[in-house]
């Protein structure tokens, strides 16, 4: 019985649960006008970085990582995220797994408000996906002795290439967002820590919290 409660504690609920919030929101937006209609995205939360900056719309930097437009935008973030984030929550936990993906969405935004065209229409989880590829990349960093993070870490490594190649070859892709993402990722992890593996030094945890910190700042002026 106890083997059965651990095995089902295992299971990967916050990936799951982020995919199937994902693909509601997609069929909602379907049957309200489409996924690729504008007005639809303003509607449902799409990220306007000028309305940001004005002072107002700081939901959409969270409701923004739901939306996606058209099919093949939700189907390749969400198998991205359902294969890399299952094996990932099981190892460093429901709750700091979570946390990093929203954050690292949110830290991508806030890269993107800043550096991307103030009236495009940002939306899409790939910003809080390349948050968990960081995650990796800190693992296989940190825990170089672990073959499981190091092997990950080098499937990311060669992810972010294809990834960011894709980016600017792509037509209305967000790359700051992702390139925001990966770095909250890493950085969020440095901050978190993962005891279980081995204790983060104490300057890796303060230069991430400080890094953090002033690009969060800067992205707000």
């Amino acid at each position: 019985m106890k083997n059965r409660i651990n095995e089902l504690q295992n299971q990967p609920y916050v990936t799951v649960g982020l995919v199937l919030i994902n693909v509601i929101v997609f069929v909602l937006m379907i049957f309200s006008g489409g996924s690729s209609n504008i007005n639809v995205l303003i509607n449902f939360g799409g990220l306007i970085p000028a309305v940001v900056k004005s002072g107002s719309g700081y939901d959409t930097l969270i409701t923004s990582l739901f939306l996606h437009s058209g099919i093949e935008h939700i189907t390749l973030n969400m198998v991205t995220l359902y294969f890399i984030g299952r094996i990932l929550e099981r190892v460093i936990g429901h709750f700091k797994f979570f946390i990093i993906y929203m954050l690292s969405g949110i830290f991508g935004n806030l890269i993107s408000i800043q550096l991307s065209n103030p009236n495009t229409v940002s939306i899409g989880a790939s910003g809080a996906i390349f948050g968990i590829i960081g995650i990796w990349l800190m693992l296989a960093e940190q825990y170089p002795n672990q073959p499981l993070f190091r092997g990950m870490g080098q499937q990311m490594l060669l992810f972010i290439g294809l990834g960011l190649v894709g980016s600017f070859f792509g037509t209305g892709i967000d790359i700051f967002a992702h390139i925001g993402g990966l770095i909250g990722g890493f950085l969020l992890s440095y901050a978190i820590g993962f005891p279980k593996f081995g204790k983060v030094s104490n300057w890796k945890r303060i230069t991430s919290v400080l890094v953090l910190i002033i690009i969060s700042g800067w992205t707000l002026i």
